[in-house]
This record gives C-alpha cells, structure tokens and sequence, in this order.
C-alpha cells in the first residue's frame, strides 16, 4: 500500500512539474523595444499620436540607449503638440526638446537628433526658448556630419530671420551637393518668390 501511496505521489508531482513547465511555455514575453517601436509607428500613420507616444515610451524603457527611439519619441511628441491646448502644449515640448538631446548624447552623430534640435528653436516661441541663433548652433552641428542637410538647416534659419538672399545661397549649396532634395529645392522656391 506505501509503495501505491509513493507511486501515486510520485504521478502526481511529475504531472504538476509537467503542468508547470506547459504554464511556463504559455508565458506571453513583454514586446521588445523594436516590436513596440514598429506598433508605434503603425499607430502614429494611423493618426493616433497619444498611443504612439505611450508605445514609444515603453520602448524606451525597454532600449534607453536606442538613439532613434529617442528621436522616434521626439518625431511623435511633435505631431502631438498640434492635438493639445496651450498648457499641455509646454509639458510635451519639454519632452520633444529632452528627447531630442538625449539621442545625441547617445549617438554624437545622430544626425536626426541634431536636426529636431535645430527645428525646435527655429519653431519654438521665445517664451519656450525659441531663437535663430539657438537653431543656429545645431544647424552647424549637422552641417559638420552631413553638408548638404547643414545647408538646408541654415537655410531655414536664415529664412526665418527674414534673409531670403542668404537662405537661397544655402539652399542652392545644398542642391548642389545633393540634386533633387525636395526640402531644398522647396526653401529655394519659398525664398525666390519672395525676392
């Protein structure tokens, strides 16, 4: 009778053992960082800013030292500040511009980084710290790593300070430099129509 009572014992711990290891199997993983990234980008072409935002974050708490997360994140918040009131319009730049300096930080060549950068002063209002001497600085950070895109950079900056001569300078320099870039053969129409 021992011997049915351990045997049984025995049955019974190997079925829990096998149970257990099935449960553990069934076990959903937590997304990776460039799962969440990819079902944020869908999200954010499907309109919803708020929810690529919230994906982002997770990825990033997944991969913190992903600089094109940072810049994804950054890219998201932007789109968002148009969906928001003036007060939370504040709290999501603070974001934009923190994430935009942390991809640098993580990859001093992160060309994106120092671009959104650039374009936050050029759009920010000088209660936020906008200012095209602020944007200057990094449109010579990426004119340092990638010319042509420093071209377009400091075309913008010299457009929006109202110097349409030395904004089309730079955007001819970058078109030379790369024919056929939509954004600069745009600032150069932009500023020659102007003249």
């Amino acid at each position: 009778m021992k011997h049915i009572i351990n045997s049984v014992l025995i049955f019974a711990l190997l079925c829990g053992l096998i149970n257990l290891a099935k449960a553990a199997e069934e076990v959903p993983t937590a997304p990776s960082a460039s799962e969440l990234a990819a079902q944020a980008k869908t999200v954010l072409a499907a309109d919803d800013a708020k929810a690529a935002i919230k994906l982002y974050e997770q990825a990033i708490k997944a991969d913190p030292d992903s600089a094109s997360l940072q810049t994804d994140y950054a890219n998201a918040l932007a789109v968002r500040i148009n969906e928001v009131n003036f007060m939370a319009q504040g709290m999501i730049a603070g974001k934009m511009l923190k994430a935009y300096e942390r991809s640098v930080e993580i990859d001093p060549d992160h060309i994106v980084g120092w671009i959104g950068q650039c374009r936050y002063y050029l759009n920010a209002p000088a209660i936020a710290g906008g200012s095209a001497d602020k944007a200057e600085k990094f449109a010579n950070e990426v004119f340092a790593r990638v010319p042509f895109l420093g071209h377009v950079e400091l075309g913008l900056v010299a457009e929006k300070r109202g110097d349409a001569a030395k904004a089309a300078e730079h955007f001819q320099a970058a078109l030379e430099l790369q024919p056929g870039h939509g954004e600069a053969m745009a600032g150069l129409r932009r500023v020659t129509a102007e003249s």
